[in-house]
């Protein structure tokens, strides 16, 4: 009887060892080989000078790979564990539906506490597993954050797109830079199998395919600038508006900032909070905000009236209102400027004389001509997608607005209002124009891209993207006057001991309130705007300052182009450039 006995556990040994050891060695390795993504770090973005703007670090998380557990006992019994050592409430129910074959991420593991906790329990815890996944850093917050974006977990599209060069704990971008770089910041999934033993853990490696870190981004901007234009914008106490700073002899964003900011760090977690703020924090307003010109358009028209045969010394009266018709176009100054040749008219911003030369000289038409030289309305091309400003035409309004264009219309529009609309970015560029006697370089804001060894892939060259042809003489008289517009002129409070300021106030009506009238509610306030350059002989800086219901240029926006330039001066930031 023990022989038989001893026969049979012989007989079922063989068949388990030989005729379905395959089978079960199959099963073997199914249950105790996983196949994990290893995920790459997202490339870099620095600064002009190297300084880390947006970088990787590891994060330390807790997975349930569901598919390994054996039955729905086993999994409610490792959902009620983790429940119990670090407070995950899931239903285990949920889970047993799940269709998707990726493990389940539960928690960041932040503490050696907690990790400690893992490894002591983890003969609880069977189809748990710890992994690293990239975490995007922004070490300045809000300071840089409409040119840096933000990033987070891909969708359905992202993993369309991307296929097999990323997981679904990549981080894909979602706005600015992070966005328009995506491909070359992503990288690419490495991937492993591991031996875990019964309760998870890793007790070996079969197998290893290295990810590649995505490339480094080396951005024209200038950390130390772009901290200023946060700081003095944010001191100054205006709720929202917008700082450009371009380099006059390149093209290269200094700083491009837009207020109130947000903290590209805790976007999910602020992520209700930004939205329902009614000064729009993740709005990006000085590549997507469209505004009245208003008064800055004046010295382009200045050059065109200069090319068109107006003399420097010819001009008119200016009593304080355009006459046309039965309507009366008022000068911001009700008293009237009295005698105002173009020199004059820049210099005190006189509406008068732009209303005369504008209706008499130019035309509709011919002002459409000369703004689209100066960059306004056109498809300007940049490394983040940037609004186009709006010009109007007397074809448009037949169109869209039902009426013929009115004599009006033409007078409104030589100051820029009416239906005309403007971004930062063009009246930036506008003001390189007139800085460089006509020549507008492309504008940059990545200027490198390099290796995961730091070798230049791609270097970004300086190029002209327009060229606004006249006479070096009509640039230098418009030039001239907007020194005197800071000397003495309506931006006397941008004029600084410390670097010499030239530059054009505006203030852009929002509404029909009169800006006269006092107290107005903050939303019916004018736009105030200054756009310069410095220093006045030899321009390096081109900066355009954009508050929204400032009220007024001279008194809102002047003063912290002031204080920005002042300040890169004071800390030698502009010999370095």
């Amino acid at each position: 009887m023990g022989f038989i006995a001893y026969c049979i556990v012989l007989l079922r040994l063989f068949y388990l060892q030989v005729l379905k050891g395959g089978h079960y060695k199959e099963l073997a390795q199914k249950n105790y080989v996983r196949k994990r993504l290893v995920y790459p770090q997202r490339g870099d973005i620095l600064d002009r000078k190297g300084e880390k703007l947006a970088y990787d670090t590891p994060r330390y998380m807790l997975f349930l790979d569901h598919q390994k557990l054996r039955d729905g006992g086993d999994l409610k019994g490792v959902v009620d564990n983790l429940r119990e050592l670090f407070g995950i409430s899931i239903d285990h129910e949920s889970i047993k539906k799940r269709k998707a074959v990726e493990p389940l991420l539960f928690m960041e593991i932040k503490s050696q506490e907690d990790l400690d906790k893992f490894y002591n329990h983890s003969y609880k815890l069977p189809g748990v597993f710890i992994n690293t996944v990239p975490s995007r850093t922004y070490p300045h917050g809000e300071v840089c954050a409409h040119v840096l974006g933000y990033v987070a977990y891909p969708t359905e599209n992202h993993i369309q797109k991307y296929k097999d060069e990323i997981g679904p704990q990549s981080l894909v971008g979602v706005q600015a830079l992070e966005r328009s770089f995506d491909g070359d910041l992503l990288g690419k999934v490495g991937a492993e199998e591991v031996m875990v033993n019964a309760v998870g853990r890793v007790v070996g490696k079969l197998d290893y395919v290295e990810p590649e870190k995505g490339k480094t981004l080396v951005t024209t901007l200038d950390l130390r600038i772009q901290r200023i234009a946060y700081e003095v914008f944010r001191d100054s106490g205006h709720k929202a508006g917008a700082v450009l700073i371009l380099d006059a002899r390149t093209g290269e964003v200094l700083a491009l900032m837009s207020y109130p900011s947000f903290d590209p760090n805790r976007v999910s977690e602020f992520w209700e909070h930004y939205n329902e703020d009614k000064f729009k924090p993740l709005f990006n307003r000085v590549t997507s905000a469209r505004y009245p010109p208003a008064s800055v358009i004046k010295p382009a028209l200045g050059v065109a009236l200069l090319e068109r045969g107006i003399s420097a010394k010819e001009g008119v009266l200016c009593k304080g209102s355009f006459e046309l018709g039965n309507r009366s176009f008022f000068c911001w100054n009700r008293s009237g400027h009295g005698w105002v040749n173009l020199h004059r008219a820049i210099k005190d911003s006189c509406d008068t004389y732009f209303y005369h030369y504008g209706y008499y000289k130019l035309g509709p038409r011919e002002m459409e001509r000369i703004l689209r030289q100066f960059s306004y309305g056109e498809e300007v091309p940049f490394d983040l997608p940037l609004q186009k400003g709006f010009i109007p035409t007397p074809e448009w309004k037949k169109s869209k607005v039902k009426e013929p264009w009115y004599g009006g219309d033409t007078v409104n529009m030589s100051i820029g209002q009416g239906f005309l609309k403007s971004t930062l970015f063009e009246q930036g560029l506008m003001m390189m124009a007139i800085a460089n006697n006509g020549v507008i370089y492309r504008p940059l804001l990545v200027k490198e891209k390099r290796d995961v060894n730091g070798h230049a892939l791609w270097r970004a060259q300086r190029s002209v993207y327009k060229l606004v042809r006249a006479k070096p003489e009509h640039f230098a008289l418009v030039r001239e006057a907007l020194r005197d517009v800071v000397r003495s002129g309506t931006a006397v409070s941008a004029s600084s001991s410390i670097v010499e300021i030239a530059g054009k106030t505006g203030t852009a009506q929002v509404s029909a309130h009169s800006a006269r009238k006092k107290h107005l509610p903050y939303h019916l306030r004018d736009h105030a705007w200054f756009v310069g350059f410095a220093p006045y002989r030899d321009p390096i800086f081109v900066i355009g300052v954009l508050v929204e219901h400032g009220v007024s240029g001279g008194s809102a926006a002047a003063p912290i182009a002031r204080k920005i330039l002042e300040r890169i001066y004071m800390e030698g930031i502009h010999k370095e450039l």
